[in-house]
């Protein structure tokens, strides 16, 4: 019998969800403090920023654009981690999304796109081919 192919958006459907609900979370956390707070630092900014990867990574992965996908992800670890080690000699005034490592969110800035580079190289490795 001859194996059925799903379509692209089930798949990975659990890590668009995922990523989804992410997005929202660090972008209503950016858009918080916008208004509430009288001028926005750079950690709002820096939250906002990772809002709108998390919603490209979500919108990329939703349409099967794996390449566009770790591409995301690597430059999600790669601000978590810049950010994580820079508040280590310059600290910021209060937290953003990706202080400390994620620690604020369970670590989970620096777990999913380790998670999801696993993921998608994992894809690559047992020749599931993808839209690029």
């Amino acid at each position: 019998m001859e194996q059925q192919k799903r379509p692209q958006a089930q798949r990975y459907v659990g890590f668009v969800a995922l990523y989804g609900f992410w997005s929202i979370a660090v972008l209503s956390r950016a858009l918080s403090q916008y208004i509430r707070l009288d001028t926005a630092g750079l950690p709002t900014h820096l939250s906002l920023l990772a809002g709108l990867i998390y919603l490209a990574i979500t919108i990329c992965a939703w349409r099967g654009q794996i390449r566009l996908v770790r591409w995301g992800l690597w430059l999600e670890c790669i601000g978590v981690v810049v950010v994580s080690i820079g508040e280590q000699y310059t600290p910021l005034a209060y937290a953003s999304a990706w202080s400390h490592y994620g620690a604020g969110y369970l670590m989970l800035p620096i777990i999913l796109p380790v998670g999801g580079l696993i993921l998608a190289y994992r894809a690559i490795r047992t020749h599931v081919h993808h839209r690029v």
